[in-house]
């Protein structure tokens, strides 16, 4: 998928059986490379015997605050790298921006799993669910009563 999701069509059928009316427009406004990777996660956590509605969900949803700007697969990347290899120049690069500004996708990468939780809640996702989004990309806390949840979640986001 990767480089050539955006062209090829996508079956979002899985996400409008699992979605309703308030949140599938979170789903759609996704880019198609988001839409593709978080069906993805879908198909993998079912694959693994998943079956949990909030994970599943928060699955489909998880990069929905990526939405706020187009990210190029550069962007994503160049995240990647900055993050595990200069941490410090990460919190530079993705530090507040304006749209229009070349930083600002790079804020949004940052801020993705905070605006994704919020748009949740507004569309009605239950608490586990935004939960999970908000926390995506930090380290489960292995007390909580939901850390199977993240668990698999980035287990799927690893893996897809």
């Amino acid at each position: 998928d990767g480089l050539l999701a955006p062209h090829r069509p996508l079956d979002d059928a899985p996400a409008r059986a699992l979605l309703n009316d308030a949140t599938l427009p979170l789903f759609q406004g996704m880019s198609k490379v988001d839409q593709a990777h978080s069906l993805r996660l879908l198909a993998w956590l079912q694959a693994q015997g998943w079956t949990d509605p909030d994970l599943l969900h928060a699955a489909l949803l998880h990069d929905c605050g990526k939405a706020a700007a187009r990210v190029a697969v550069w962007q994503r990347t160049l995240k990647v790298l900055v993050k595990r290899l200069a941490p410090q120049q990460w919190g530079m690069l993705s530090r507040p921006a304006r749209p229009g500004s070349w930083r600002y996708p790079f804020y949004i990468l940052r801020t993705h799993p905070f605006r994704g939780a919020l748009a949740a809640r507004a569309a009605g996702c239950s608490e586990t669910v935004a939960w999970l989004i908000e926390f995506h990309e930090t380290d489960p806390d292995p007390t909580d009563l939901r850390h199977p949840l993240m668990r698999a979640l980035q287990d799927a986001d690893a893996n897809s």
